[in-house]
């Protein structure tokens, strides 16, 4: 079969189409990667494979100094830290040093006409400072009955090899007293056997040895300010309080969870408690401040009548009101609650006149049987005598006409009424009395009591204001009765003849003293006529104001 032959059978035309001229492949040079088998660089294809080849590159020589090489000794050396005086160690140094240490490595000590250097390392062997003391010193300021001076030397000698390391030399003490016994005698003596001391019986002799001979050595008053604290600290120690807070922390280590968490529990309840005593020392401090606060120097005359009370009992409630939605919302505005509003309870104020409470009965509602009833307000708790009397509450049997007041100024009522001469009389007498001029506690006792106190004074002013003016008019009739006696007396004495014409003048010189007499009379009676005014007057005040 042709290729003509399957054209035919494929419908397709019978001259075939010339072949396309085949691409010419441009093949770039690839890279040639030396150590890489040729196999494994033809799977890349096209591709080159990504790989760095290795670049031989040797390090440059690196060439030494052109001094020789130095020199080594074996050299001699002591450690001072150790207790051996006679141990002698060895160590390798340059041979160029010179035979003493240098500085900052150690000490130069001399042994056998050689210089023998000190360890380096001598320098960190620190050791602690212990009290130190003679036997004469021991007998003047640290005598114990419960001490001796051995075991005293034990203990100092324990805590300067362990570097008061308590645990340490509390686990290692095993003080045992020397015992000089006849041999005679010794196997029949019956020897003491020796103290337990516990940790803190250590620590309490210790530091009652070392303060007492620090101050030997050195004045408090010649102390800096480090050695004084450390004189403190170890004067101050209690071993008893020591053993108990051991056994605290003993108990804490030793507790279960159920009293973890009853610990923590009590813990919070603590913190809420002390918090509340915050905020109760807070509201406390503002009532005493608002109790203390100085008087207002603006005018108050717009308050003096019943619509400038009743205004500003209004500015005080929408001020509480204010203040109490303020408390009850979140630091951003918002209920506590959640912002759907929802477990929230409607706070109303008692003082509001919108808010009433229901007559009718718990429920709230009227004998309405159509519809459950609507539930209203809980039922106002009468308060019992005592409370009533405990918190000042009284219920008036009608309301005033001048509407309602407040006991300042009902306090203040008593000398705001009365002139200003009578008002620095009273104030000198509550100032002798030892009473100030603004109650701190103006309670109901407080302030009737204040009031019968200002009333009495008005009163005793009064009456002494009456009795002066009354003496002062017994004063001075009694002086003009004494000039009328010693005139008389005068002219009694002059008369010595004893003709008529003598009694004539006497009758004219009489009735000439009756004339100029009667207008002082009249004036006198004038005079009493007004004062008995005065009095009635001053007896009607006085009797109204003690009815009032």
């Amino acid at each position: 079969m042709t290729s003509h032959d399957v054209r035919d059978m494929l419908d397709l035309p019978g001259e075939a189409a010339p072949r396309p001229a085949k691409k010419q492949k441009v093949a770039a040079p690839r890279p040639v990667l030396k150590g890489l088998a040729r196999e494994v660089q033809n799977l890349g294809g096209d591709n080159p494979i990504a790989i760095v080849p290795e670049v031989s590159v040797f390090k440059k020589k690196r060439f030494g100094s052109r001094k020789p090489a130095a020199k080594w000794e074996n050299r001699s050396f002591k450690n001072s830290a150790r207790d051996d005086e006679t141990l002698v160690l060895k160590h390798w140094r340059r041979k160029d040093e010179s035979s003493a240490a240098p500085s900052g490595e150690g000490e130069a000590v001399a042994q056998d006409g050689g210089v023998v250097e000190d360890s380096t390392f001598a320098k960190y062997n620190v050791k602690v400072i212990t009290p130190q003391y003679d036997d004469e010193q021991y007998q003047r300021h640290l005598q114990d009955n419960n001490w001796s001076k051995d075991e005293t030397d034990y203990l100092v000698s324990l805590a300067r090899d362990y570097d008061l390391r308590w645990p340490i030399i509390w686990d290692r003490y095993e003080y045992q007293p020397a015992i000089n016994l006849d041999p005679e005698t010794a196997e029949v003596a019956i020897v003491a056997k020796a103290e337990n001391r516990t940790l803190e019986n250590l620590k309490a002799r210790y530091y009652t040895v070392a303060a007492t001979m620090m101050k030997v050595h050195k004045p408090p008053e010649s102390m800096n300010q480090a050695e004084f604290n450390l004189l403190e600290l170890m004067q101050n120690f209690n071993p008893n309080q020591e053993k108990s807070r051991k056994q605290f922390a003993e108990a804490a280590f030793s507790r279960t969870k159920e009293e973890a968490r009853e610990e923590e529990s009590l813990l919070i309840e603590l913190k809420r408690i002390l918090a509340r005593s915050d905020k109760l020392a807070e509201e406390r401090r503002e009532l005493y401040a608002r109790l203390e606060a100085p008087p207002s120097t603006g005018n108050i005359g717009v308050f003096t009548s019943s619509q400038g009370l009743q205004q500003l009992l209004h500015q005080l409630m929408q001020a509480d009101k204010s203040k109490k939605r303020r408390s009850i919302m979140g630091p951003d505005g918002t209920s506590p609650a959640g912002p759907s509003g929802l477990n929230q309870q409607p706070s109303f104020d008692r003082r509001e006149s919108s808010v009433r409470e229901s007559t009718s009965g718990p429920s709230g509602g009227s004998n309405n049987k159509k519809g459950p009833a609507q539930p209203g307000p809980t039922e106002r708790r009468q308060l019992a005598p005592e409370e009533m009397q405990l918190y000042g509450v009284k219920i008036p049997e009608r309301i005033p006409s001048s509407g309602p007041s407040f006991r300042s100024e009902k306090l203040q009522k008593p000398i705001t009424s009365k002139s200003s001469v009578q008002q620095q009389k009273m104030l000198s007498v509550l100032t002798e009395l030892g009473i100030p001029h603004r109650l701190i506690m103006p309670t109901i006792a407080v302030g009737e009591s204040y009031e019968a106190l200002l009333g009495g004074i008005a009163t005793l002013i009064d009456q002494r204001k009456v009795m002066e003016k009354i003496q002062g008019e017994i004063n001075t009739i009694k002086e003009k009765k004494r000039r009328e006696e010693e005139e008389r007396a005068a002219k009694m004495s002059g008369f010595g003849g004893d003709g008529v014409g003598d009694d004539r003048d006497v009758k004219v010189e009489e009735g000439e003293r009756e004339k100029s007499a009667a207008p002082s009379m009249s004036d006198t009676g004038g005079q009493h006529k007004r004062s008995a005014s005065v009095l009635s007057a001053v007896s009607e005040k006085s009797t109204k104001r003690q009815k009032k």
